[in-house]
């Protein structure tokens, strides 16, 4: 699976540089969050033992990584392809769970605080679509024959 999301090549060239760990939020702020770990063990076919980590859910996808590479590719990478597979078997955080849920219920991450929107001006949000939403989801679940996809919520 890794090797299908991922580029070896330069995230072999990543784990020698490591110039993005310096200006990574989460590296800076959160004790033992190192993803150069992570991409190490990736590169020598011991992925497995982070799958149960908090760590790989700790990358904010805020894109400094990107930015400060050189070859443009960052550990950001490393770490969505991680919270995939990991959500492929099943292993995801219960805000993760909740998020789908949610997602599922309406359509949205989340819902929209009106009296604020009110307070600032701002015209009620569109609907959510969540109708069209539910139908297309009722065939893909149809569609499948079962497995441990993180979006089985049922």
């Amino acid at each position: 699976m890794l090797e299908a999301t991922l580029n070896f090549k330069l995230l072999e060239m990543c784990s020698k540089c490591g110039a993005c760990f310096d200006i990574c939020p989460s590296c800076m702020h959160i004790p033992g969050y190192d993803p150069r770990e992570v991409i190490k063990d990736i590169l020598n076919g011991r992925h497995e033992r982070w799958l149960d980590s908090g760590h790989i859910w700790e990358c904010l996808e805020c894109h400094q990584c990107l930015e400060m590479c050189y070859q443009h590719y960052g550990f950001e990478n490393a770490m969505t392809s991680m919270r995939m597979l990991a959500s492929k078997k099943g292993i995801y955080p219960a805000q993760v769970k909740r998020g789908w849920e949610m997602f599922v219920k309406t359509s949205r991450l989340g819902e929209p605080a009106l009296p604020a929107r009110k307070k600032l001006g701002l015209p009620e949000p569109k609907a959510s679509g969540v109708d069209e939403f539910r139908k297309l989801y009722e065939l893909l679940k149809q569609s499948r024959e079962g497995g441990g996809s993180p979006t089985e919520a049922d």
